[in-house]
């Protein structure tokens, strides 16, 4: 144990010895928290605690991992009694056992996102309501962000949308299923009203560690609270710099509290980096000190002071990516970097389609993570929801899937006949047997429900013997899958298949680490994140958003579309200091990720919605002696710039948008006078008054001409689009 505590600063060290009572541990980007957890959990196993009684926290099933597999190398079988989970998984594990108390079955099944969606888009129909008025997906967020507040729907917008809500609820009930949320809403409703089961919990778990508390919510907050002994030995480890979810619940006062909501907290600061050099570090220290919602700190590292920030202006979006990509292939060749050294990180993935395109054209390798997850794609949603109806014989969303694939002609209308058994109360199996006795279905239908039943008799006999990984290979082999793909699409069915193949490998490796049934199984495929899907070891340049970036690091990051109303976005902008504040954080997180060099970019016009839209940079972009700031666009002489002098980036630009397709006299129809030889210039970031609505700032410049708009933020009456001919504006 000695050696793993010389191993760590003096602050560090501090932090793992103070072992009971209430601890904060403020750690700054990239000063070695999970070192400090990890060696914190040794630290008490080695001080007699037993591996029994510690729980630790975190929020993605990659980093539980990285912490098991540290400290399993450290102490050996000891570790296997550690419970280190995540929020999610560590509900669903406690539900299995105790959701008896509510009179629920522990076979239930848990709904991810696009089964929340399907799930209310069946209810707002049987509603007869008209999607279009109730959005599915908005609903969804909607009552999400509710929960993960502590609100239980009181708070939707309407008596509709609240009996839409309680609809919502009692389908999940019939189906037996369960949202990301309810999971941990019920595991607190069982810890407060059956004080045996929270006493229990209460003398399992003698000491908690809960690692990104800035990101908990109120319910994690509550189950934290719920689990907690009377000694109070918690300690969270997180920093409020880096709180980003907010538009999901995550409440920063958690962790800017903590010290006033538990007395006699001790606090230990982090703020020595390992990951990245000095330059980058003023630069981040420079950027988060805007921030009032903060305790200061100054991060500091003994790497030395590194390449400069490079700050790139560009004129369109197009030539943005064009440069980053080739500057990414100069680098890997000139520096000997693999390209999963480097990442592209942007503020929403809409961002990511013209640096796809470009990568591909130069046949750069790259990986977009946080797209597509793994098991949200069809060919895996489609075996899961034949997994998911032997496990749980009330889920009626999974078995309306699985009568789909392959196709066995029950459509929508025999769908809504068997519908009828299951809103009586019958399962999945009496559905079937009582539509197929009463021959509710005729021809094709009927043979197809009856084939149906014979193949889900089977898998239920097969799942209480066989394997998950035996499970599924004769499940793939009684539909004849692969035939199945081959008629959907052949050009997609060999990248369907390896992503069954793939499916088949993340069962082996549960197995090895004691899976054995299905539901075990099912647990873990629906609490999987984006940065699970992540793979570091491939060869290809990260593309992702910075949300996705969290936690990670690369020797090379590109941060892109840094413009106002991008990043940070425009609803931001129209909210409150708040929400700027938590983009400003979020473009903290990004600066962060780089460990060597960092690239900043912006372009002063983007295809918004099918139009050219012409921007201002961003205001989180520091003056030039921050950073290496290329400068604006000239309209008179400037210094050369880190990528070519004006004349040299003048020509690469024309000869780069005749590559693209686009006519190079575009940059003068863009960048110069408008055509009409309109005399009012506007650029955004200009002052103008209008005659009813004052003076304001131009924020967006569109169209040419006649067609010549502009976007208006007047203070206290919002933005304001304006057609320039009419608007008699006048230029201030």
């Amino acid at each position: 144990m000695q050696d793993q505590l010389e191993q760590l600063n003096p602050q560090q060290r501090a932090a793992v010895e103070a072992v009971d009572g209430p601890v904060l541990v403020v750690a700054g980007a990239g000063s070695g928290k999970t070192k400090v957890i990890t060696t914190r959990i040794m630290y008490l196993i080695h001080k007699g605690v037993s591996p029994y009684q510690i729980l630790a926290m975190t929020f993605t099933n990659k980093a539980a991992q990285e912490m098991r597999e540290r400290i399993e190398r450290a102490v050996g079988s000891d570790a296997r009694d550690l419970t280190i989970t995540t929020f999610h998984s560590f509900c669903a594990m406690f539900l299995r056992r105790e959701i008896g108390y509510l009179d629920r079955d522990s076979n239930f099944v848990i709904y991810d996102t696009s089964d929340q969606t399907s799930c209310l888009k069946r209810v707002i129909r049987n509603m007869d309501l008209e999607e279009k008025n109730y959005p599915a997906q908005r609903l969804r967020s909607r009552i999400s962000y509710l929960k993960n507040a502590g609100d239980l729907g009181g708070e939707l917008n309407n008596p509709v949308e609240q009996l839409i809500y309680k609809n919502y609820q009692e389908e999940l009930l019939a189906q037996n299923a369960l949202d990301f949320d309810d999971l941990l809403h019920l595991t607190c409703q069982i810890l407060e009203r059956w004080g045996e089961v929270q006493q229990r919990y209460r003398h399992r778990f003698e000491y908690i560690m809960v690692d990104e508390y800035q990101d908990t919510n109120q319910i994690q907050s509550k189950l934290i609270n719920l689990l907690l002994n009377e000694q109070h030995n918690l300690c969270v480890v997180g920093d409020e710099d880096q709180s980003i979810y907010g538009w999901r619940g995550a409440d920063i006062t958690n962790i800017l509290h903590f010290d006033k909501n538990f007395r006699n907290t001790r606090v230990f600061k982090l703020e020595q980096n390992y990951r990245s050099t000095q330059s980058i570090l003023d630069y981040a220290n420079a950027v988060i000190n805007k921030n009032k919602l903060r305790k200061p700190k100054k991060l500091w590292t003994a790497a030395g002071e590194g390449l400069p920030i490079i700050i790139k202006d560009e004129y369109t979006a197009s030539i943005e990516a064009e440069n980053i990509i080739q500057q990414i292939r100069s680098l890997s060749r000139n520096n000997n970097l693999a390209y999963n050294q480097f990442a592209i990180l942007f503020r929403s993935n809409a961002l990511s389609r013209v640096l796809e395109e470009t990568a591909r054209r130069y046949r750069i390798p790259y990986q977009l993570i946080g797209g597509l997850k793994f098991y949200d794609r069809k060919e895996i949603k489609d075996l899961l929801s034949y997994m998911r109806i032997v496990v749980n014989p009330r889920d009626w969303t999974s078995f309306v899937r699985a009568l789909g694939v392959p196709t066995r002609g029950i459509g929508a209308k025999s769908q809504d006949k068997l519908y009828s058994y299951f809103e009586e109360g019958s399962p999945i199996p009496d559905v079937m047997a009582r539509a197929i006795k009463d021959k509710r279905l005729s021809g094709k239908g009927m043979k197809g429900l009856k084939e149906f039943q014979i193949l889900y008799r089977d898998l239920v006999a097969s799942a209480e013997t066989d394997k998950p990984s035996e499970w599924l290979k004769k499940l793939v082999d009684r539909l004849d899958y692969q035939a199945y793909l081959e008629k959907l699409d052949i050009t997609t069915t060999d990248s369907r298949l390896d992503n069954l193949q793939e499916l088949m490998t993340g069962m082996l490796e549960q197995e090895a680490q004691g899976v054995t049934t299905l539901s075990q199984f099912m647990d873990f495929s629906a609490l999987v994140s984006d940065q699970d899907d992540l793979n570091p070891d491939e060869p290809r340049v990260n593309m992702m958003t910075v949300h996705a970036a969290k936690g990670l690091e690369f020797d090379t990051v590109f941060v892109v579309g840094l413009e106002d109303g991008v990043f940070p976005n425009q609803r931001a902008l129209d909210d409150n200091p708040n929400a700027v504040e938590e983009e400003r954080r979020l473009f903290y997180v990004a600066v962060t990720r780089a460990k060597q060099r960092l690239f900043l970019s912006y372009a002063r016009s983007r295809q918004t919605y099918g139009k050219t839209v012409r921007n201002i940079k961003s205001r989180f972009l520091l003056p030039p002696k921050t950073g290496a700031d290329s400068g604006p666009l000239p309209e008179k002489p400037r210094k050369p710039s880190p990528w070519g002098d004006s004349a040299t980036q003048q020509k690469r630009l024309t000869l780069q948008m005749e590559r693209l397709g686009v006519d190079a006299r575009q940059i003068k129809k863009t960048f110069g006078k408008s055509e009409d030889g309109d005399e009012l210039h506007l650029e955004p970031g200009d002052r103008v008054e209008h005659a009813s609505f004052g003076e304001g700032t131009v924020s967006v410049v569109m169209g040419q001409g006649a067609q010549r708009k502009v976007s208006v933020r007047f203070p206290g009456k919002g933005i304001r689009t304006l057609l320039v001919i009419k608007a008699g504006l006048k230029k201030l």
